[in-house]
């Protein structure tokens, strides 16, 4: 497992091949109330604060295992890590560079209050090689209005 602490910015939590050239998306007001934007190699989560300290987990695994109990907003959606292994994960004012094994992924994001007043928000990120890659909202705070439909496309921030 691997951990990172880092300061997020814009609300949201973006995930990405490192070779995209344009590696953020827009964000309509469907991809606001489901908590997530996606494109092929490029996922960014809202987060429940706009602003502010995070620390994310990051792992790799085989399967996914149960959801964090104290999990308040969960998303899975698919993830391609390309060939060359190299992703980012950060915010549009920081991210940071992994090398995780190439291949299709089943990736969970999910946020967990911090653990005391002074406590930064925490994240993990479940990259899960053999489950079966899809969309869905598995746990949504009061924050989100999920619609009978996911978003699940979207354009590249310019």
């Amino acid at each position: 497992m691997t951990r990172i602490d880092f300061e997020l910015s814009h609300g949201q939590l973006a995930v990405f091949a490192s070779s995209l050239k344009d590696p953020y998306n827009d964000w309509t007001k469907q991809h606001h109330s489901q908590g997530f934007t996606w494109r092929p190699g490029s996922v960014s989560f809202r987060s429940m604060v706009g602003a502010g300290y995070h620390w994310v987990e990051v792992e790799v695994v085989n399967h996914a295992g149960p959801v964090q109990p104290d999990a308040v907003r969960v998303i899975e959606v698919p993830f391609e890590v390309p060939v060359d292994g190299a992703i980012e994960v950060g915010s549009i004012a920081e991210t940071f560079p992994l090398s995780l094994p190439a291949g299709s992924f089943l990736l969970r994001c999910e946020f967990m209050p911090p653990s005391g007043t002074d406590e930064d928000e925490r994240v993990r990120l479940t990259f899960a090689k053999e489950d079966t890659p899809r969309f869905a909202v598995v746990r949504a705070d009061p924050e989100l209005s999920v619609g009978d439909e996911l978003l699940t496309t979207a354009r590249p921030a310019i």
